[in-house]
């Protein structure tokens, strides 16, 4: 795929982990590298100091009986430089350059090393104590007038020189490329399961929805779960909007007709042109106030659509809003000499959607005082207690059958029998409007037993 098609996107997980693991195996190099550097600045220094002095006084114990031959004393330094040259060979590293020198009232008896003074420059003879190059120990037999000066190499400068720094360097040069090349070959296997999770999205068309293969990876998972499910709900919206769609155009062809029809009537034919042109007239317009009825009721219904997360809440107080929308209805209930009536406490404040539960306050209210019969009571109540808040518009009419409980919030659907005009969306509104809030929408018997009563029973969100 082109950077194009990667969008925006200029950072690259596989270099930000490969970059990680050189970086984890170099801080790791300069870890160990520190922890050489001490060991050898002091604990080498020290042990070395150690060791010098105890080969010091072994060459003293060797040469006290031997100050009158020269030779065997000669004879013994060498014999003590070769036993230090095994133990060094079985320890696996090199003999430390050292100097020893034998002195007896005065004057220098014997002397042996250093040898290889190419690879530093020899102690000074007059300075008898350690330097930054050589460590110095001293044996002595006062009785005999006998001193064992002895110099050995100090461990560690070789380390900081540039061919030892060189030597700690190399496997770190030499070991980056070889470690690279199988880690770069791991990696992009590793990340080629999320490659082809993407390449699989990539190649599909606008139209395909179906769930990704579930993938066998724990890291992966999440990610191709987590992309069904929001794919499952964009398939839910889809089919949602498309029966909307479909509902709508069906709904709106019957009053459209209407109007088609009765404009063309209007025009005057004959002598019954003038009571024609009444009776169109009054057909046109029960016509148009149907399709303008409709189109605000499916307006509201797709405001009223949208999950609970898709829309702010805002605290609001329920009663004052509950008495604005019945403020609406009255002129409605004042044709039909309907009392409508508003209980509960002064205010109640809770989070809602202004407009979409306006516009189920309205539905509500509307169909009971539509339904209602002449010169009957509609009561609106709003309840709080246990952490809830309970919203009920109770009417006196007819009522729903209890087996059509579930069907009347079915868009477009209306109760057989009934006369009065409607889209047949009411409900359904209401029930959206109410999912919107985590509210739930129950049916119940109305006043005294008889019409419905509707409730919707809020959480008190925080």
């Amino acid at each position: 795929m082109t950077v194009a098609e990667y969008g925006e996107a200029r950072r690259s997980l596989f270099k930000r982990t490969l970059g990680a693991v050189f970086a984890v195996i170099f801080l790791t190099w300069i870890g160990l590298m520190a922890r050489e550097l001490i060991d050898i600045g002091w604990l080498q220094s020290r042990n070395g100091q150690a060791e010098n002095q105890l080969w010091a006084h072994l060459t003293r114990a060797q040469v006290r009986d031997k100050l009158d031959a020269p030779p065997a004393i000669a004879a013994a330094l060498a014999d003590l430089d070769q036993l230090r040259h095994t133990e060094w060979k079985h320890k696996g590293h090199r003999t430390p350059l050292s100097l020893v020198q034998v002195w007896h009232q005065g004057h220098l008896l014997a002397q042996l090393g250093p040898t290889l003074k190419d690879r530093r420059a020899p102690p000074r003879e007059d300075l008898f104590a350690s330097d930054d190059r050589w460590l110095y120990a001293e044996a002595n037999a006062p009785e005999q007038e006998l001193i064992i000066r002895r110099w050995q190499e100090r461990p560690g400068d070789w380390h900081f020189s540039l061919t030892g720094l060189s030597y700690y360097a190399r496997p770190l040069l030499y070991g980056l490329p070889l470690v690279m090349l199988p880690v770069w070959l791991l990696f992009r296997r590793g990340f080629g399961p999320l490659r082809r999770i993407g390449q699989q999205i990539a190649q599909r068309s606008a139209k395909d929805l179906s769930p990704l293969p579930a993938s066998p990876y724990v890291e992966l998972a999440p990610v191709v779960n987590s992309v069904n499910a929001l794919m499952a709900r964009l398939q839910q919206r889809l089919e949602r909007e498309r029966e909307f769609l479909l509902d709508a155009a069906h709904e709106l062809k019957t009053p459209l007709a209407v109007i088609q029809l009765n404009a063309e009537a209007l025009q005057p034919r004959g002598a019954e042109a003038s009571d024609r042109r009444v009776g169109a007239s009054a057909r046109l317009n029960e016509g148009v106030k149907r399709a303008t009825h409709t189109v605000h009721q499916l307006l509201a219904l797709a405001r009223s659509g949208g999950d609970q997360e898709d829309v702010d809440l805002v605290e609001h107080d329920l009663v004052a809003l509950a008495r604005d929308r019945i403020v609406l209805a009255a002129e409605l209930a004042h044709q039909r000499g309907i009392e409508v009536e508003l209980h509960g406490a002064e205010e109640c404040w809770l989070r809602l959607h202004r407009e979409s539960l306006g516009s189920l306050i309205d539905n509500l209210v509307d169909n009971a005082v539509k339904y209602s019969p002449a010169g009957s009571q509609v009561q609106v109540r709003i309840e709080a207690k246990a952490g809830r808040v309970r919203l009920s518009v109770i009417d006196q009419g007819p009522g729903i059958p209890e087996h059509l409980h579930q069907k009347v919030f079915e868009r477009f659907f209306r109760l057989p029998g009934h006369e009065q005009a409607g889209s047949g969306l009411g409900l359904s509104i209401v029930e959206r409007a109410a999912a919107q809030h985590g509210a739930t929408v129950r049916l119940g018997p109305g006043l005294d037993g008889r019409g419905l009563g509707v409730s919707i029973e809020f959480p008190r969100l925080p």
